[in-house]
């Protein structure tokens, strides 16, 4: 299960991006990754599981300036898991596209200006 004060900073990243897409009209895409495979219900983690939900993907997909990435969002203290640490090498290893563990909001925020910055419309 999720820790609180993750959580507490991923929605701090989402209130962000949603204000660079409103207020500054960016070009940014996000969303959260359903993470529902630690669900109580066996028949629900069955469906998940069937349908193609796999542990360890990060947290948040972007898309800034045609440019993918991912963030995996942990607490302060947070630790990645197996999973996570397996997805984010694998992601990492490919062409065109960074996954990046963030500990707290002010991480995130500096991983998204990066891409803001550094990555033009005009490219």
């Amino acid at each position: 299960m999720r820790h609180n004060l993750e959580e507490i900073e991923q929605r701090k990243v989402i209130k962000y991006l949603d204000e660079l897409k409103i207020n500054q009209k960016l070009d940014v895409k996000f969303s959260a990754i359903c993470h529902s495979t630690y669900t109580e219900s066996i028949q629900a983690k069955t469906k998940n599981i069937l349908d193609g939900l796999r542990r360890g993907l990060p947290d948040l997909f972007l898309i800034i300036n045609k440019h993918p990435f991912f963030i995996e969002m942990k607490s302060s203290k947070g630790v990645l898991s197996d999973f996570q640490k397996r997805w984010i090498n694998k992601i990492n290893e490919c062409e065109g596209i960074k996954a990046y563990v963030c500990y707290s909001f002010e991480d995130a925020k500096k991983v998204i200006d990066n891409y803001l910055q550094n990555f033009s419309l005009d490219e």
